[in-house]
């Protein structure tokens, strides 16, 4: 909190310990809204565009996935540019994935179940079933875990795909 002024006195209800208060807030509010605020045109909150680029199997769970990711913004032409200075990231979470197992998957498929076809998988984040890839455009948020840093989530379900027999 060094940037930020410290006062000795006070005057009247503005006290030492009110100022610092006032400073923690401000640079809280300050850090947030740098770290987790996009700069795009006409918005000032906490969510923005991003592209998924790649995903990478979280270890030690199933059908889970960090995502790689850059921000993006519209175009004129109904489509999506890499915002010039733009965040990007390697470890948002799908959070549509995160109670996923083994055997059911969000938001709601057994893939175990005798009518899932046997060929089938679900697909990480823009992956098809014949190995293509497809980078999706998702509406990113930035939140807070329980330790206190911003991680970048998304929400969108998984698609399934696979030859069919």
């Amino acid at each position: 909190m060094s940037e930020y002024p410290i006062i000795s006195t006070g005057l009247g209800k503005l006290t030492p310990g009110l100022w610092t208060r006032l400073m923690r807030m401000l640079q809280d509010y300050e850090t947030k809204k740098t770290a987790s605020q996009s700069n795009q045109p006409g918005t000032k909150k906490p969510y923005f565009l991003a592209k998924i680029t790649a995903s990478t199997a979280i270890g030690g769970t199933s059908n889970r996935y960090n995502y790689t990711w850059t921000e993006v913004v519209l175009d004129n032409a109904s489509g999506f540019d890499v915002r010039t200075d733009g965040l990007t990231g390697t470890t948002a979470l799908n959070i549509c994935e995160m109670s996923n197992t083994a055997t059911d998957v969000g938001p709601g498929v057994a893939v175990d179940a005798d009518d899932y076809p046997d060929e089938f998988d679900m697909m990480a984040i823009g992956k098809a079933g014949d190995g293509g890839s497809i980078e999706v455009v998702v509406m990113m948020y930035h939140v807070k875990d329980a330790d206190g840093n911003l991680r970048a989530v998304f929400s969108m379900a998984n698609a399934h795909d696979g030859s069919c027999s």
